[in-house]
């Protein structure tokens, strides 16, 4: 089990090295080759049809040797729960609709997205092709998220507040 500081702090330094990551559908952390990249296209491709060809080609070439992670895979790394965005949230427990409840280290949630309060009103995920790992400030974004929860079984909140 990893404390919240840690699953923030491994969070924080994909951040600083963002250049290294890339959001890709359905990636978990392999490195997007050419060849990774269509195979994830070829599983999903009503994901992937909102994209024009040349769109995509444009997207696989900013992504291309970057280590990859949809959402959930990026919240799979830092906290060590790889699996869906649906399955992430429902393991976490003192859910509430109100985003300033949960302690820092809590899981942010929407239908097919999650992403992690790390204190201080901000958070960061992966959220879209074409994107890294980034900060955002949960004020701004509160339509974008439902929820909030506590992944209890995989992260130590002892202490843990919002700071």
């Amino acid at each position: 089990m990893k404390t919240w500081r840690d699953v923030i702090k491994e969070g924080l330094a994909m951040l600083v090295h963002a250049d290294r990551y890339a959001y890709w559908y359905g990636a978990k952390g392999e490195k997007l080759t050419d060849q990774v990249m269509l195979s994830l296209v070829q599983q999903e491709p009503a994901y992937f049809s909102r994209y024009s060809e040349a769109e995509l080609k444009r997207l696989m070439k900013w992504s291309k040797n970057r280590i990859g992670y949809d959402c959930s895979g990026f919240i799979g790394k830092i906290t060590g729960y790889n699996t869906y965005s649906g399955a992430i949230w429902s393991r976490c427990s003192k859910k509430s609709k109100n985003l300033y409840l949960g302690p820092a280290g809590s899981i942010l949630w929407k239908p097919g997205h999650v992403a992690l309060d790390i204190g201080l009103g901000f958070g960061i995920e992966m959220g879209a092709e074409g994107h890294s790992v980034e900060m955002f400030r949960i004020s701004e974004n509160l339509n974008r998220f439902e929820g909030t929860g506590q992944l209890v079984t995989y992260i130590d909140y002892t202490g843990a507040d919002n700071l």
